[in-house]
């Protein structure tokens, strides 16, 4: 998950609305990117080549249409996501009129986001992992042997998704929601993360964050079992933690972790069922898991807003414009990562990003790792020649890549 601090956090949207950035003024690299090119189904399944072509005019790119400098480059990345200084989660420090609604663990900067990050980094450790562990893997043996005997199912609906959906509540300790009803209002929040690229999406998206939040608070209604949650809500006032934040930080590590864990699975997957199966080794190592999701972790893009006149990668950066990092494009950087197109189980050192960096760098990493490792290593094992079906269906999130379905069979007595 990534802070993201919380499982995994979805990063910004990529241009806040709302809010505009300043045209820059004989840069150079007032580029027409043709961004939107990124929603195309073949994009949207390897946007690489789109990323590629970028980079090759500069590794921080002005984008015309969103107006936003687009960053490919690794060390260009790292830096802007660790400098809080110069770039802002927090889109007040630039003008922006933010609803206290909006307010989380997610979009405030130090010292307020500082507070609520060491609340949850407490609720973390409250939790017991042993049973985390053994609802991961006890959930996902019954879904495995619900669906093993079909000829064909979708990944996404009967074992990403509730797999999930359990680990992160049980993190919590909170009751788990009715998947039917809060699958869809999650998908809502990630397409709220485009509308730079699709303005009709905002909207929906801040009324489903409202939504969950209403959620967050009808668990406080009733005593918690010891653990994440009744913890944080227990220690939020001495923490100096304003209830409200409280409420929408619960909310994010919701929706955080969920998106973004069952998103991995499925991208993750995807990537593991195009080696031939000859070729293939469970991924079952924590190093292993960290070199997929260099290669194919969902979240590809994180922004933030410039504060102060300041330069990234040899390009001045205006206060108030927005930079976006496309974390995909920097995780494939071959100044950074030997043979960076290639998965390679045993790379030391993995310096990727898809866990975010700096003060909004992924508290739950580990949680994520652990949920990955146990799915794709009982896979593996298990289903040695599972098989894609067809070709998955992708939903259109440039953000955070997903999938509406991913078909496969674990049956090898089938053409």
């Amino acid at each position: 998950m990534v802070d993201r601090g919380r499982w995994n956090h979805p990063p910004q949207r990529v241009f806040p609305a709302g809010a505009r950035a300043m045209t820059p003024e004989g840069n150079g690299h007032v580029t027409d990117t043709n961004i939107l090119s990124l929603l195309e189904p073949a994009a949207l399944l390897d946007p690489h080549p789109i990323y590629r072509r970028w980079k090759e005019q500069s590794t921080v790119l002005w984008d015309s249409d969103i107006e936003a400098w687009l960053v490919t480059g690794y060390d260009e990345a790292f830096t802007a996501l660790r400098d809080i200084e110069n770039f802002c989660q927090d889109w007040r420090r630039i003008g922006v009129d933010t609803p206290p609604s909006l307010l989380s663990l997610q979009t405030l900067d130090p010292p307020d986001h500082t507070r609520i990050r060491h609340l949850m980094l407490e609720g973390f450790k409250a939790a017991d992992p042993q049973i985390l562990e053994r609802t991961v893997q006890d959930t996902l043996d019954e879904l495995l042997a619900a669906v093993e005997g079909e000829k064909t199912f979708d990944f996404v609906a009967k074992v990403a998704e509730p797999l999930t959906l359990r680990a992160v509540t049980q993190l919590l300790g909170v009751p788990e929601p009715d998947k039917d009803w809060f699958v869809p209002l999650s998908n809502t929040i990630v397409d709220g993360m485009d509308s730079s690229l699709r303005p009709e999406c905002y909207e929906p998206g801040v009324e489903a964050r409202a939504k969950l939040t209403e959620l967050a608070g009808e668990w406080l209604k009733s005593p918690l079992p010891d653990g994440f949650a009744a913890h944080v809500v227990k220690r939020a006032p001495s923490a100096g933690v304003d209830h409200e934040v409280l409420l929408n930080s619960l909310r994010v590590v919701l929706q955080a972790g969920f998106q973004t864990a069952s998103r991995f699975l499925v991208t993750g997957l995807l990537t593991l069922l195009r080696i031939p199966s000859e070729n293939r080794v469970p991924v079952d190592t924590d190093q292993a898991v960290n070199e997929l999701v260099r290669f194919a972790g969902p979240v590809h893009v994180e922004s933030r807003a410039c504060v102060q006149d300041t330069v990234l990668g040899e390009q001045k950066i205006r206060k108030g414009e927005i930079v976006s990092m496309f974390l995909g494009a920097a995780n494939r950087d071959a100044r950074v990562f030997e043979d960076p197109e290639s998965l390679r189980w045993d790379r030391t050192p993995n310096r990727h990003l898809g866990f975010g960096r700096g003060p909004h760098a992924c508290l739950g990493a580990q949680v994520a790792v652990q949920v990955a490792r146990s799915t794709f290593g009982t896979i593996g094992r298990r289903y040695p020649n599972a098989r894609l079906v067809s070709e998955p269906v992708p939903r259109p999130n440039v953000t955070e890549h997903g999938m509406h379905s991913l078909q496969i069979s674990f049956r090898d007595d089938l053409p």
